[in-house]
């Protein structure tokens, strides 16, 4: 029967070679998933026994045990850095929230029933150890350190033994060269320590081990790409030597030379084994991207999954593009869209805040860019709104804006023939009215969905597809991603508030942002934000004063800036954030998430961030 099964599969391969056609061969890489599932959990078993060892160190400790504890807190994230990869892979809301999430108080959809979850995990930890230790922030790290150990015992009943894949674990190592770089360099992952560069190594390092585990079980076709693969690793490890200071790393060096080689040439090592895509879970991460900064990196189709119609069909956004123009949308004919939001200024308005529908009188807010604004979870600056097709409605039945609402919209569009037909063709048979209020705000929001910033000057840089770039902006981002922290809340390569490695959620700020900026007589904005957004879930006093943050792309184009519009240019916005935010100017701003100790950004620093932030321009393909 053996004999018989190998003689039918050479008679296949025959007709394959004779008919011209490849065969397609599936390399199952045997022992593969195998090794690298024995090599996670001895790792995961690691970290767990630097948990009990931190636990057990916490519980008998004294003020004056401030270096032991710093020591074995950085032991212990170093330990979990070499199974963050794949466990963050498999278990992202468990450990989002209980062991690397930010440490900052948070509500999950998934745990505690939609309750405030005070800071915890190794963040917090990294955080409280390099505070003063005094015997308050003693038990507070006591606290933290038993719920850690106590969450690790969890989930390791859970999520151990893991069952892998290949294709998983390419994918697995993928979003880990994109957590290294959003997260990782730029020291978001280590807000106490600044330890950034040494826990970046610990992951390189582990997922080439990793990656070597596919060397003896690989097609032999595929050598060549192993062995650059490998070597781009090896560059990486170089680049991150321990001599390098936080300030004197280049970010932009490894992300051109490290970073998107690795994650291009992984892709192509899984194709060249023909290994097919089995994504574990959905998330807006798009495998099929050959690179960090590709126009399909991230899939905006996630982010609209329960509209009226998907969101890229040609004839819906033609039709919202109208729509978007028309002023018969609003009260009177008085406003379209255009009046907030001109192409030529970037969709915003060029205005503090903008015109409303009353004479002399002005909306709550400054204009955000539309540019990009696809790619979130939550819209407007208070993240009232979870999809775009819901942001329409706020805009009609606003009294200082459309003022109306979608009857009479549908009355006034049934009127038209034009409008009859272009609904039809699009909609047609889905409801018994195809004009009406979800085919109305599902063209908008097509139409909004599809205005996409992805070929600026730094884009193309990045890609490779030009060598000239200049030396100003080059200093410049890698301020912006280190010493400047900007890329610890505008993560790449959106440089907005969406979270990577995966992209799940969009995060808001409390900045103290002020009336005007005057950093002598400062008075804090009195705009509540998130806090009052209708939301009882974002009722919370952590979110007072907390909006979303908003893209730096096309950002030379949208001045005034920040959701009062009160700063008029980018060094105003630069100044701010270098002097510490609100509370670094002496105001009272509960819960500010911006850390207040200034920032030492020199005059020349400033001006580099700026200019690396205008390579970010591109309008070409928005209209």
């Amino acid at each position: 029967m053996k004999k018989a099964s190998i003689i039918v599969g050479v008679i296949v391969i025959c007709f394959f070679v004779l008919s011209g056609k490849k065969a397609t061969i599936q390399y199952q890489f045997d022992g593969v998933p195998e090794k690298v599932g024995a090599l996670y959990i001895d790792n995961f078993k690691n970290f767990q026994t630097e948990v009990h060892t931190l636990a057990s160190l916490v519980n008998r400790s004294m003020v004056s045990d401030e270096l032991k504890l710093k020591n074995q807190v950085e032991k212990t994230r170093l330990a979990y850095k070499k199974i963050e990869f794949i466990f963050d892979y498999y278990q992202t809301n468990y450990n989002g929230t209980y062991i690397n999430g930010a440490p900052v108080p948070k509500i999950s959809e998934y745990f505690e029933a939609e309750q405030v979850i005070e800071p915890c995990g190794l963040q917090a930890l990294d955080e409280a150890v390099f505070e003063n230790l005094t015997p308050e922030n003693l038990q507070h790290i006591k606290t933290l350190a038993n719920n850690l150990k106590e969450r690790v015992d969890f989930i390791s009943k859970i999520h151990l033994p893991i069952h892998l894949k290949s294709s998983q674990i390419i994918e697995c190592m993928r979003s880990g060269m994109v957590r290294i770089f959003t997260l990782g360099v730029t020291g978001f992952d280590t807000p106490g320590s600044a330890n950034a560069l040494k826990e970046s190594y610990a992951s390189l390092q582990s997922m080439k081990t990793t990656f070597l585990c596919f060397e003896t079980a690989m097609n032999l076709e595929t050598k060549t790409k192993f062995e650059s693969i490998k070597t781009h690793f090896e560059k990486g490890e170089t680049l991150l030597k321990p001599e390098t200071h936080f300030n004197d790393f280049d970010r932009l060096l490894f992300l051109k030379e490290v970073v998107n080689p690795i994650y291009s040439e992984l892709l192509e090592f899984q194709n060249l084994n023909n290994i097919k895509l089995e994504p574990y879970k959905k998330h807006a991460q798009n495998y099929q991207a050959k690179n960090m900064f590709d126009v399909n990196f991230l899939d905006p189709d996630f982010y609209s999954e329960l509209v009226y119609l998907p969101l890229n069909n040609p004839k819906t956004i033609q039709l919202g593009k109208l729509l978007f123009e028309d002023p018969r949308l609003s009260n009177e004919n008085k406003m379209s869209c255009l009046n907030c939001h001109n192409p030529n200024k970037g969709f915003t308005d060029g205005l503090p805040k903008s015109i409303s529908n009353q004479k002399g009188m002005f909306t709550a807010r400054n204009s955000p860019t539309l540019i990009n604004a696809g790619y979130s979870t939550r819209y407007f600056w208070d993240m009232r709104a979870f999809d775009l097709e819901k942001q329409v409605a706020h805009v009609i039945d606003n009294d200082l804006e459309f003022n109306t609402n979608f009857d009479e919209i549908t009355s006034k569009l049934n009127k038209d023939a034009n409008y009859l037909k272009l609904f039809k063709d699009a909609y047609g048979g889905i409801s018994k009215q195809d004009i009406n209020e979800r085919s109305i705000s599902n063209a908008i929001a097509a139409y909004v969905n599809s205005l996409k910033s992805f070929n600026s000057l730094f884009d193309k840089y990045v890609r490779n597809e030009t060598a000239n770039y200049p030396e100003n902006a080059k200093r410049g981002f890698n301020i912006f991603m280190g010493k400047g922290a900007c890329g610890t809340c505008h993560f790449a390569p959106l440089f907005n508030g969406s979270v990577p490695p995966f992209y799940l959620e969009s995060e808001s700020e409390v900045l103290g942002v002020t009336q005007g900026f005057d950093s002598i007589n400062p008075k804090l904005d009195e705009d509540l934000g998130r806090m009052n957004n209708g939301l009882n879930r974002d009722k919370q006093l952590y979110f007072k004063n907390s909006f979303k943050t908003v893209s730096v792309r096309n950002i030379a184009l949208t001045a005034p800036y920040m959701h009062n519009g009160s700063f008029n240019t980018l060094e105003d916005v630069l100044e701010f954030y270098n002097l510490g935010g609100g509370a670094g100017i002496g105001l009272a701003v509960e819960n500010q998430t911006l850390s207040d100790a200034p920032l030492n950004l020199s005059e020349q620093d400033i001006k580099d961030i700026i200019a690396f932030m205008e390579t970010l321009t591109d309008t070409t393909g928005v209209h």
